[in-house]
């Protein structure tokens, strides 16, 4: 059964996870109108993307150091903070490019604190042999944020731009709520080696920063799970762009765009359905080498240019993104130490992220040298490469098979009250 732990904060996260996916689309689109420039309200899109960077690592150190369950109280606070005061520079007129991405750049550095501090707090709220439906439900919470945020955030932005910050400060103020319920109980840090004679406080630093890492590189399997998902996100932003090009005609017709934009929604939101039923019927291997299969096949369909081909291949690939995930998160949360969990879920977050933002650049150019036909086979090549070592060796498809047995924490996950029978 999930506990009342895991049902707070599922619901906590459904509502602040589409506020914030509404918001991603309403402030870029509040700059444009207050400014009239494309460049400035692309700069709050890049602003995020910077700052979450940038904050991955120390939040991970931070989640694993102080109280989680206070910490993601003080984030959600400060969020709501940040939203109500821009809808105070909205209401006043006074919202600036300066303003929109102090306030994008922190908002996604706090975002990025919750997350690594709600890791941890998820993992204690479910016995150990429930953190893999705990895990495929975050997925699908997700994707249904992803999916209802923005056309929500657009609907909005038409009853006044102060509405839809106002919304968003509500939605971290019903977290907030909701989160004070759950139970949780602190574990401190053990105690570790004293740190080697001429080690300096900034060595030292970098080191505990850089713990994650070292866990995840002497996991082979993991990290082959996690490169290969590296490139799936790059190949994932890569789809998007193309299917975002062919589908409009080059550009000429946006509407059928947005079809594809939900298709991919639809895909994500019933492939997070349905995660914890494949995971459960198939060896990871097998998911994987199928994953691998379908999206080699399926990214040449969406190059094509025919409009119904390309939403439906958009939504089987992106049917098969939860899947993937949820392999690599599940290892992490079974089989991570629980003062390092942060640290770890950042490492694999930063390497699992680290090459995707490439993809779009890369499409652009190989569509405008070559077209997108051609792009669609180059950039999907490189698949080949997992999926022929996956069929040719016993030895790596076992290793992938390997799961490790789920391990308590020190505190027991039996004093959580329970909800209904699931």
């Amino acid at each position: 059964m999930i506990t009342k732990s895991f049902t707070l904060i599922w619901t906590s996260q459904a509502l602040s996870d589409m506020a914030s996916e509404m918001t991603a689309l309403a402030l870029p689109l509040a700059v444009l109108a207050s400014t009239r420039s494309p460049v400035d309200a692309a700069m709050v899109a890049t602003a995020v993307g910077i700052a979450q960077l940038v904050a991955k690592l120390p939040s991970g150190l931070i989640a694993d150091t102080v109280n989680r369950k206070s910490l993601m109280l003080l984030c959600d606070a400060g969020r709501a903070v940040i939203a109500l005061l821009l809808v105070l520079t909205l209401v006043t007129g006074h919202l600036s490019t300066v303003v929109a991405v102090t306030a994008a750049a922190a908002t996604a550095v706090v975002s990025t604190l919750f997350s690594s501090a709600e890791a941890g707090v998820l993992r204690q709220s479910v016995p150990p042999e429930r953190r893999q439906d705990a895990l495929t439900r975050t997925v699908v919470r997700v994707n249904i944020a992803i999916a209802v945020g923005p056309p929500l955030g657009g609907l909005l932005l038409t009853l006044g731009a102060p509405i839809a910050f106002l919304v968003d400060a509500v939605s971290y103020l019903l977290s907030l709520a909701l989160l004070s319920q759950v139970v949780y109980e602190h574990l401190p840090r053990p105690v570790e080696a004293p740190a080697r004679a001429g080690a300096g406080p900034l060595r030292h630093t970098a080191g505990e920063l850089t713990r994650g890492f070292g866990w995840v590189v002497r996991r082979r399997p993991l990290l082959f799970l996690v490169g290969v998902a590296a490139y799936i996100n790059l190949l994932g932003r890569a789809v998007e762009l193309l299917a975002a090009i062919g589908a409009s005609d080059v550009g000429r017709h946006p509407v059928s765009a947005g079809w594809v934009l939900t298709a991919a929604g639809c895909g994500g939101i019933v492939g997070g359905v349905c995660t914890g039923w494949i995971l459960r019927r198939f060896r990871p291997a097998t998911v994987l080498l199928t994953v691998l299969t379908v999206w080699l096949l399926a990214t040449p369909l969406v190059a094509l240019g025919v409009t119904g081909l390309t939403i439906g291949a958009v939504g089987v690939i992106v049917f098969f993104l939860p899947p993937i995930g949820s392999l690599v998160f599940v290892q992490v949360s079974l089989d991570s130490p629980v003062h390092l969990q942060g640290r770890i879920s950042a490492a694999v977050a930063l390497l699992a992220g680290s090459i995707a933002w490439v993809g779009p650049a890369v499409t652009g150019f190989l569509i405008s040298g070559a077209g997108g036909r051609t792009a669609s086979i180059v950039l999907v090549a490189p698949l080949l490469l997992p999926l022929a070592a996956l069929g040719t060796s016993p030895r790596l498809r076992a290793a992938v098979n390997t799961r490790p047995e789920p391990v308590a924490d020190p505190v027991g996950t039996q004093k959580l009250a329970p909800a209904a029978p699931n």
